[in-house]
């Protein structure tokens, strides 16, 4: 473990089993130090949002329940604006050199990226799920709108349609009236679709 004692990317820390830092690593001590004017010996809740105290609580009785476990928990962490970004850690017990339990070692590292993406995309797939309801509202409406049209109107539509089909667009050279066509091609199509599917 000695490579994350100067890791720039990992923190490692120890609490005792009364929750008081004491060890912390240099990339710890750099981001937090600002929270206690001596961080070993002050308590982890310093530097944990109020919210996930008691869940870090709860992962550290769970290790002293069963030594052995490595629990994983996100837990978000105080900057120096006064705000707070996300961070995943693993716990484990600490112990001495007679395997006697000491502590909680603490390993982990900044998320709040990966957790601004999940974010984004929940809320990306939430406005397109609202989208696609909506256009199905208006789909239905549109159908329950023709539906009660009379059937001269429907037969009408038909009609329509398979003129619109035995339309030979060789016919027709000059790019103004291929435009027409093609267009009423496109919107009896929509029309189809909206009537009798």
């Amino acid at each position: 473990m000695e490579f994350l004692d100067h890791s720039s990317t990992f923190y490692h820390i120890i609490t005792d089993l009364e929750g008081r830092y004491v060890y912390v690593n240099d990339y710890f001590l750099k981001k937090f130090g600002f929270v206690a004017s001596e961080l070993i010996g002050s308590n982890f809740s310093n530097s944990v949002h109020p919210d996930d105290v008691e869940r870090c609580n709860q992962v550290a009785y769970q290790l002293i329940m069963n030594h052995e476990k490595t629990i994983p928990i996100d837990v978000r962490k105080p900057d120096k604006l006064g705000s707070y970004f996300w961070t995943t850690w693993e716990f484990s017990m600490a112990k001495d050199a007679e395997d006697q339990p000491i502590g909680i070692r603490c390993i982990g590292f900044d998320i709040t990226s990966a957790q601004k993406a999940r974010k984004d995309l929940e809320t990306y797939t939430q406005r397109l799920e609202n989208l696609m309801q909506l256009e199905q509202h208006k789909k239905n409406s549109v159908k329950n709108v023709l539906a009660t049209l009379p059937d001269e109107v429907k037969d009408s539509l038909i009609g329509i349609f398979g003129l619109i089909q035995v339309f030979n667009f060789d016919d027709y050279q000059d790019d103004f009236n291929k435009v027409v066509i093609e267009r009423l091609a496109e919107y009896s199509e929509i029309l189809d679709r909206l009537i009798f599917e």
